[in-house]
């Protein structure tokens, strides 16, 4: 675990940058789409809630922000959000996977309807809306040649989470997304990155906000979360090589955990110490086979290869 110190200087990168972001309305993604505006971005943000939306966009009251209605479970909603952004801006140079969802309702509770089918929306806005800007973000982002792809994960992502089953399945999806595109795509100059709050102060929260603070446990502000999504947006970008105090470049295939509004990188943690948690004959043997699978000439496509 490193911790990673934000260098404020760096967000002079972002000035005449190109943002598309999900989740834009409310919450975390309101916060971020606060910080790009103010340090020179363009930004083009989406969102089921079509009135905070729309009202962040006349607050911001710029030619720089763009609100349209998206619902990220929708291919469509999403390729018009990004064609509005190429339309209004000319390009994209940060993609920004935010939307997210829970239910609070247990479906696997033992006093829940076996017979009642349980929602899938959980899975279909934090999972599959995440796929989707994924792949039309890396596209666009081929474009020109590159930029920074951040997907907003959760504590979810990589721990228990008792009583949010989908939402904690959708948000370890999540992190499976950046390993699977980012060796894919960082010859292309686009980093992946995953970001995991810890418990922050939005209205998904209000069930254990009470519970938390009376424990004193550490809470981050929106606003917090946000700045670890402009950390990814800006550790790669300066030109003489600087970035945040603690962060390795490339910042690409990381994941920064967020708590008491501080951030942690730790996958980095996680790959270094495979030996140890999964034994070094294990890991030896590993490396040898994913060499393999990451060959440019192995393909999982029967189509396409003849080593499968």
């Amino acid at each position: 675990m490193t911790h990673i110190e934000f260098d404020p200087s760096l967000l002079e990168t972002l000035k005449d940058k190109v943002v598309v972001l999900t989740g834009g309305a409310t919450g975390i993604g309101r916060a971020a789409v606060h910080l790009y505006h103010e340090n020179g971005a363009s930004i083009v943000f989406g969102d089921v809630a079509d009135g905070p939306g729309q009202q962040l966009a006349n607050e911001l009251g710029s030619q720089r922000a763009a609100f349209i209605h998206c619902d990220t479970t929708s291919y469509s909603d999403q390729l018009a959000l990004f064609a509005k952004a190429k339309e209004l801006y000319g390009r994209v140079d940060i993609v920004v996977a935010n939307a997210g969802m829970s239910i609070p309702q247990d479906p696997f509770s033992a006093d829940a309807d076996i017979n009642i089918e349980p929602s899938t929306r959980e899975l279909d806005v934090n999972l599959k809306g995440a796929m989707f800007t994924a792949r039309i973000g890396t596209a666009y982002l081929r474009q020109k040649g590159g930029g920074d792809l951040i997907m907003t994960s959760s504590i979810a992502g990589f721990k228990e989470c008792t009583g949010l089953t989908a939402y904690t399945a959708s948000k370890h999806g999540v992190i499976g997304i950046m390993r699977g595109l980012h060796l894919a795509v960082i010859p292309e100059d686009i980093r992946v990155n995953v970001i995991c709050p810890w418990m922050t102060k939005t209205a998904m929260v209000k069930g254990i906000e009470k519970g938390w603070a009376e424990l004193k446990l550490p809470a981050n502000e929106p606003q917090d979360v946000a700045l670890a999504i402009l950390t990814c947006s800006t550790a790669n970008r300066s030109q003489n090589g600087k970035t945040h105090k603690g962060a390795v470049l490339p910042l690409a295939g990381k994941i920064l955990f967020v708590a008491g509004g501080k951030s942690y990188e730790i996958e980095d943690a996680l790959q270094r110490l495979e030996p140890q948690w999964l034994g070094a004959e294990n890991s030896r043997v590993l490396e040898i086979g994913q060499d393999y699978l990451m060959n440019s000439e192995t393909s999982w496509d029967t189509t396409k290869s003849s080593n499968l």
